[in-house]
């Protein structure tokens, strides 16, 4: 086999335009590590901003450059250093996260601890756009939220790529959802099973809703002041879109944190199993050659897409 891939790279921060398909050196599992023969590769905001130098590797310099983007996989185990792995296993993952985890590639070498088995019942590329999202949600609702059954969450963005599987993830834990998208989304959000729908559009969704036990707040930190005023006494926001400030809750009086996502395997394998169960579903919008990777990254840039757009590697 040969021992360089295709893989999209960065030699500059920049637009779109800097994505650059090329021939790289394949890397090589380390101990209790795979490497897996990469199916399709999801696309999340979180590259477009590290693209731009301002996502994961805010304040790095050019000089530490290429990287390969992306973390999101779907793929097929071509070599183990594991027992809990073996070739031909099909797995998904989101490895390494915050650092680099070169998703956007031929092969990817993983921690292995931070695996699980792909789904069953979908194929490479729509499990390709879960983790990421689906680790998000989960570690924002229930991790930090103890999000329980019979409260009352405020999803944000519900229509877009965390929203739409916390929806689900919320109603199933048996909340009370109500979600935040604009009119033309209505119904894929009241089809996921949110309990309300809010047109942020055509209204200010902190006039409607009120004494929520929790909001998912997806969307940019100066409309946190809104979502504050959602939250009843003993309420929380859980922000995934940057820092909050601790004399901002303070002031407010009430809980607020920050949920930084993080690799678990044992999470994805949870997440597995409401997928295949039917409980959970991701909705993939587009799927795109790897060779288009700027194309992705434009579309998900400019929020037009509903649900997840994946890099299908191989196949």
């Amino acid at each position: 086999m040969s021992q360089d891939m295709q893989a999209v790279t960065i030699h500059q921060f920049g637009g779109a335009e800097v994505l650059k398909l090329e021939s790289v050196a394949r890397p090589e599992p380390g101990p209790d590590e795979v490497l897996i023969r990469v199916q399709a590769a999801g696309v999340n905001p979180i590259d477009y901003m590290t693209r731009n130098g301002v996502g994961v590797n805010r304040g790095w310099q050019e000089d530490q450059l290429p990287v390969v983007l992306g973390w999101d996989v779907s793929g097929i185990v071509e070599a183990s250093n594991s027992e809990a792995f073996k070739p031909g296993d099909e797995v998904f993952t989101m490895p390494r996260f915050p650092a680099m985890a070169g998703a956007y590639a031929e092969y990817a070498a993983v921690p292995a601890a931070e695996l699980a088995a792909k789904p069953a019942s979908i194929d490479h590329p729509a499990a390709a756009g879960v983790p990421l999202v689906a680790l998000t949600a989960w570690q924002a609702l229930f991790d930090n939220g103890n999000l329980a059954s019979g409260q009352t969450v405020l999803i944000h963005a519900a229509a877009g790529g965390v929203g739409h599987v916390a929806v689900q993830l919320a109603k199933w834990r048996g909340a009370t959802v109500i979600g935040t998208a604009s009119g033309r989304n209505q119904a894929f959000v009241l089809g996921l099973g949110a309990d309300q729908f809010v047109d942020y559009t055509a209204c200010e969704f902190d006039e409607v809703v009120k004494d929520v036990d929790a909001v998912f707040h997806t969307i940019p930190a100066e409309l946190r002041e809104k979502s504050w005023r959602t939250l009843n006494a003993d309420g929380i926001l859980l922000s995934i879109t940057g820092p909050v400030p601790e004399e901002e809750i303070q002031a407010e009086g009430k809980r607020g944190t920050f949920v930084g996502v993080r690799p678990n395997g044992a999470q994805l394998g949870e997440i597995a199993g409401l997928i295949d169960d039917g409980t959970l579903r991701v909705e993939i919008d587009t799927v795109y050659p790897l060779a288009d990777a700027a194309k992705a990254h434009q579309q998900v840039e400019a929020r037009h897409a509903r649900g997840k757009v994946v890099l299908r590697v191989a196949g």
